[in-house]
């Protein structure tokens, strides 16, 4: 199924004289898992008061592109003939390749115990990461930023630290009280367990937090699945 031209709809229903949330109310009922967020409406509606009514699509450096032809397509089936047992994650991946060659050199947990070691130890990427929690509000602008320790993750009660000392964080940008309702939160729950999640939302919705929908696949999580609230 090929993907809708969002875009080209966006200008004919504006055109129509119908508002930016209207069109994504109609947008987020229609393709509730694929549909582009408010922000990404809003910008394109910026960009057509500005007289920029270009339609075709930008290719992003750092976002998944499409590669549907006929050589990609051998090419996955090549990976899933020779190991059928090869998951969706290890035959994509989100970056310019698109396409992640699952190396033997690398697979060292498949290694026999009592056998040779591989010349390529296996790379640990989590040790290359580096989380950060941002908070930031709309009026006035201002942004919070915690990293965490290299190599770490956020569990629940990093999470549940930070979103309760966001206010106080603000209080050192801004003189006047910011309310944690009042805040714009972001976080990835990618690899997040179950019940951090859980407790995260627990947390929010105890402190009248209202989750804002957001399509999963939606623009403008690209590169990020993440979860959104605010008041």
């Amino acid at each position: 199924m090929e993907t809708p031209d969002f875009r080209s709809y966006f200008l004919i229903r504006i055109k129509l004289a119908r508002t930016v949330n209207e069109i994504h109310g109609d947008l987020l009922s229609t393709f509730p898992e694929s549909c582009p967020g408010l922000s990404t409406l809003r910008r394109w509606h910026t960009e057509f008061d500005k007289g920029v009514f270009a339609l075709e699509k930008k290719n992003c450096p750092v976002c998944p592109r499409e590669t549907r032809t006929e050589e990609n397509v051998a090419r996955v089936k090549r990976l899933v003939e020779d190991d059928p047992r090869m998951t969706t994650r290890q035959v994509t991946a989100e970056d310019k390749s698109w396409f992640y060659w699952d190396s033997a050199e690398r697979r060292q947990f498949l290694a026999e115990p009592t056998g040779a070691r591989f010349s390529t130890p296996r790379v640990k990427q989590t040790a290359r990461k580096t989380m950060i929690l941002m908070g930031f509000t709309c009026k006035p602008r201002q942004v919070s930023i915690l990293a965490l320790p290299a190599g770490t993750t956020a569990d629940r009660n990093t999470l549940i630290e930070y979103l309760r000392t966001t206010g106080k964080r603000f209080l050192s940008l801004k003189k006047d009280k910011i309310r944690l309702k009042d805040c714009l939160l972001m976080w990835d729950n990618a690899n997040a367990r179950p019940h951090t999640t859980t407790d995260t939302r627990e947390f929010l919705t105890r402190r009248d937090v209202e989750p804002v929908k957001q399509s999963p696949y939606s623009p403008d999580l690209s590169r990020v699945t993440g979860s959104c609230s605010g008041s």
